[in-house]
């Protein structure tokens, strides 16, 4: 199979009280999204254990080493994200060359898997990245997760298609986003139910959140980027690609974990026009 979706970052496997792990991470929620919109998809990621109703038509190719794992202990101040296992880096080489032929190529790190030097050897094509990851720095294992500022070169943003981050991810730093945004023709900064804003080439364009009755939050930025980078490829449209993926997240928070990502036919036929 050759993929129109390629996927490039580590799943994970969230460690539970009980000592077991589930399989999680941008790289599920993104692929899964992508392959129920119709996508080939294709991963690049360390070996981890996936769901026993995980489509096997998604290919994968392995990296050495094996997933992280994360841990999330919730304390009256907020959540703390513990981790317990590193990964080792995607390199450009662990990527088939023939998948580098994909119309969309999503970057997904959640572990700072992905540096400078692969994206800049990535074909010029649509490259999303959610770089969530990309913020993240530890020490010794176990150990707590920090946030630290993204500030790449306005080149490196400059060779995106589009950048996708939540506000939650910058800590509020509405700053930090506009100034992606001077360097990155397309900018999406998700708010959750309050919506997204999209830069398009620097100007800001409020995107409503579709409505949606709320039972699992988990994962929904990853939906919403990976349905915007399938929209974005078949229409050439940011605006609409956006408000496509406003409606994919929202249908996919009203189930528990993945379970509610929903495919296009299940999405409302009057919202949503063919694939262009």
């Amino acid at each position: 199979m050759q993929p129109d979706f390629l996927l490039i970052g580590h799943f994970t496997r969230d460690l539970l009280d009980d000592g077991s792990t589930i399989p999680g991470g941008t790289a599920l929620y993104a692929a899964l999204t992508a392959y129920r919109l119709g996508r080939r998809v294709a991963v690049v990621s360390a070996d981890a254990p996936l769901p026993a109703d995980w489509p096997q038509a998604i290919e994968q190719a392995v990296v050495a080493g094996t997933a992280p794992i994360f841990e999330n202990r919730y304390t009256p101040q907020g959540r703390v994200q513990l981790l317990h296992a590193a990964a080792e880096p995607i390199r450009h080489a662990d990527i088939p060359p023939p998948w580098l032929a994909a119309s969309v190529i999503h970057l997904g790190p959640i572990l700072a898997e992905i540096d400078a030097a692969l994206i800049a050897a990535l074909p010029a094509r649509t490259i999303g990245l959610t770089p969530q990851g990309l913020m993240r720095e530890w020490g010794a294992l176990p150990g707590v997760i920090n946030y630290r500022p993204w500030l790449p070169p306005p080149d490196l943003l400059a060779r995106l298609g589009a950048l996708i981050l939540s506000i939650e991810d910058i800590k509020g730093d509405e700053a930090l986003a506009q100034r992606y945004a001077r360097d990155c023709r397309l900018v999406a900064l998700t708010r959750g139910a309050q919506g997204s804003t999209l830069f398009i080439d620097g100007t800001p364009h409020q995107i409503a959140a579709a409505p949606a009755t709320e039972r699992d939050p988990t994962g929904a930025g990853d939906v919403f980027a990976a349905a915007l980078l399938v929209r974005l490829d078949e229409t050439g449209d940011p605006l609409e690609a956006a408000r496509f993926a406003a409606r994919v997240a929202a249908r996919s928070v009203e189930g528990r974990g993945a379970s509610a990502i929903p495919t296009r036919a299940m999405l409302d036929p009057n919202a949503d026009h063919a694939a262009g």
